[in-house]
């Protein structure tokens, strides 16, 4: 049976809006102390519809305020995704009075795709830019997305855009007048489908810069409906070149909901957020009143690995929030939301079980595969997707031998996996009848419980 309506899904850690739909993070910017978060919106219903762009902010990016809707529709089309910057040196001129502007960009989707801006000095209201769109689009179908970056070679404001199976890229001055410098695919190993919400943005490794391109895959079902590939390689100011060390598409996260995430770029830690579900089941969860979350806010670095070489690596932020180390010896699970780290070695499964007899398994096989199986964690009949075996059990290869540490961020129904130094993550949602209250360990582990500080 299906639980919608009947239990209470909505996650403590991970953002959600607080009624109605939300899909992609937008405007990821930080700003005198503020973590902005502008987000895909539908302010009427909770599944996908008329594009706004939502806005909550924090201090620490786990409590959040929601703020009121940032963007709307206007007659060049709906609001969707892009990014946000802090144009501390008022690049733009629509600074005033010495205070700098927060300057957006972003998708208006209408007979075309075409990109647009607006500004805000308080980090709140919004004005469009009157000379929208300042990339106009006259012939391509999928025109979408904008992320601005600081372009460090020519010393000016850089955008990726996708642009059906690659990205373009663009230069200014302004923020107001852009000039296209180069494209990147579909040369390389990537994944088929239309590329969405590219990301772009250096990070050091042994004393040099490597320069990293997100891009969310959608449309494939190879992909399990839509995945995050990235590529590591180099901008030389005008073009991203990949170079070339992976033999197949590599995905940011190996488990099945994560979408569309991007980067503050403007922060000392490259800070990612994604979209917590899967678009091909997303307007089925069974949430109720709101649909959508985000994943936990994770520091990007790149990490050597003995079997995979150079790899991108996510740790969750999210520490702080949680108490003292409990060793756990057989008792209760302490809520339904906790920090669970598994130490050990050789194959180990880790189940979390309810009253029911539903259970959430996870831990590393014989193939020293790193695996999640949700495929009895609880209601499923709400999807044929999200209840088939393609979409429930995971796994995916890591790349060390030997010991490992598992360490699940579980958050009622968004659970999080991650392990060796973040090199293999798995984002899932899971919606059990009733909570778990118990676990089991098969094989060589010792678990440790953290629960919510009071």
């Amino acid at each position: 049976m299906s639980t919608k309506g009947i239990r209470d899904f909505r996650p403590v850690l991970h953002f959600t809006p607080e009624k109605n739909w939300n899909n992609d993070p937008n405007g990821l910017v930080y700003e005198n102390g503020r973590y902005h978060l502008f987000y895909q919106h539908n302010p009427e219903e909770p599944v996908w519809g008329p594009m706004h762009w939502g806005h909550a902010v924090s201090a620490d990016l786990i409590h959040w305020e929601h703020l009121p809707i940032a963007l709307y529709p206007d007659q060049l089309g709906t609001i969707f995704s892009g990014s946000a910057v802090y144009d501390a040196e008022n690049t733009s001129g629509f600074g005033k009075d010495g205070k700098a502007p927060i300057v957006a960009m972003f998708t208006q989707h209408g007979e075309r795709e075409q990109q647009s801006i607006a500004w805000s000095l308080d980090g709140i209201h919004f004005e469009k830019y009157p000379g929208n769109p300042v990339l106009p689009n006259n012939s391509l179908p999928d025109f979408r997305d904008p992320k601005i970056f600081r372009n460090p070679v020519k010393n000016c404001w850089g955008a990726v855009v996708s642009a059906g199976d690659r990205v373009h890229f663009y230069a200014s001055r302004d923020l107001k007048h852009w000039e296209k410098t180069g494209e990147f695919g579909p040369e390389g190993n990537h994944s088929q489908g239309v590329w969405e919400c590219p990301d772009l943005f250096p990070l050091e490794h042994d004393g040099k810069t490597v320069w990293v391109l997100l891009v969310s895959m959608g449309g494939n079902e190879e992909n399990h409906g839509a995945r995050i590939q990235y590529f590591l390689g180099d901008f030389d100011g005008e073009a991203f070149r990949c170079d070339g060390r992976f033999d197949k598409p590599e995905f940011l996260d190996s488990g099945l909901d994560n979408y569309a995430g991007v980067t503050y770029d403007n922060t000392a830690q490259r800070i990612f957020i994604g979209w917590g579900l899967n678009p091909v089941y997303a307007d089925k969860t069974p949430t109720g009143e709101f649909c959508g979350l985000m994943t936990l806010p994770r520091r990007l670095s790149l990490e050597d690995t003995p079997k995979g070489g150079l790899r991108l690596a996510g740790v969750p932020l999210v520490q702080d929030v949680f108490g003292e180390k409990i060793p756990w010896n057989g008792g209760e699970l302490p809520g339904e939301v906790f920090l669970l780290t598994v130490t050990g070695e050789g194959p180990c499964t880790v189940a979390l079980k309810n009253s029911l007899g539903q259970k959430f398994c996870f831990g590393v096989n014989g193939q020293n595969q790193a695996f999640v199986d949700r495929s009895e964690a609880g209601a499923r009949d709400f999807s044929e997707a999200f209840a088939s075996e393609w979409y429930s059990q995971i796994s995916a290869s890591r790349f060390y031998d030997g010991p490992w540490k598992l360490e699940l961020v579980f958050d009622r129904s968004a659970c999080e996996l991650f392990l060796d130094h973040g090199t293999r993550y798995f984002s899932q949602v899971l919606y059990p009848d009733t909570p778990y209250t118990e676990m089991e360990i098969s094989g060589n582990g010792t678990a440790v419980l953290q629960r919510l500080k009071d």
